[in-house]
């Protein structure tokens, strides 16, 4: 068991460190003080796993630490090259879409309003997932069209990204620009883009 306490410890940060990078944008809206310390000590893992690794095979000859090594170098592959981001939100899209049409429509017929001149709006109950800090931030709600943002990162000092809900595409995601310039948007399906502003 001791020979393996090495791979046992690195499948357990890749797991860990999937789920912290999955789950990033959630864990800096609601839990913010804890994140930096998550990733520091999970490089730090990262590196202390790296070493004792290594220095097992040089000088115990433990060649079955080469295995760690795989599951560390994956590690670092998905870290850098994984796009976790988009491919949460085209997968929570999928799963989730029939929960947001709920709010949509809730905001649509003004059984859920803005409860700020803003247009943030806190999510109901059980509805806290649709968005990273169980807020949707209404843009526009008339007889001309609905334009609500479902937030999957709220930037303080940066970027923010929207899963948004238009009824009139981009043009009138663009008329409703903000003091804070679109810097992108990506039709994912019918009424639902990808939006990054600078803010």
């Amino acid at each position: 068991m001791k020979k393996n306490n090495l791979l046992i410890m690195s499948i357990l940060l890749l797991v860990v460190s999937f789920a912290t990078e999955w789950y990033s944008d959630h864990l800096f809206s609601r839990l913010f003080v804890f994140v930096f310390p998550i990733y520091i000590i999970l490089p730090t893992c990262f590196v202390v796993l790296l070493v004792m690794s290594i220095r097992r095979i040089a000088t115990r000859k433990e060649y079955a630490n080469f295995f760690n090594i795989a599951v560390l170098a994956l590690l670092a592959i998905l870290i850098a090259c994984f796009p976790f981001r988009d491919a949460k939100v085209k997968y929570e899209l999928s799963r989730f879409e029939a929960d947001r049409l709920e709010i949509v429509e809730l905001i649509q017929s003004n059984q859920l309003q803005p409860k700020d001149n803003l247009g943030n709006v806190d999510l109901p109950v059980g509805y806290g997932r649709l968005s990273s800090d169980g807020e949707v931030f209404v843009y526009q709600n008339d007889v001309n069209g609905q334009v609500i943002g479902f937030w999957i990162f709220r930037g303080m000092l940066s970027g923010s990204v929207e899963l948004i809900y238009s009824t009139g595409g981009e043009a009138l995601i663009w008329a409703n620009q903000s003091s804070h310039p679109i810097t992108k948007i990506e039709m994912l399906k019918e009424n639902w883009y990808y939006v990054e502003t600078d803010y």
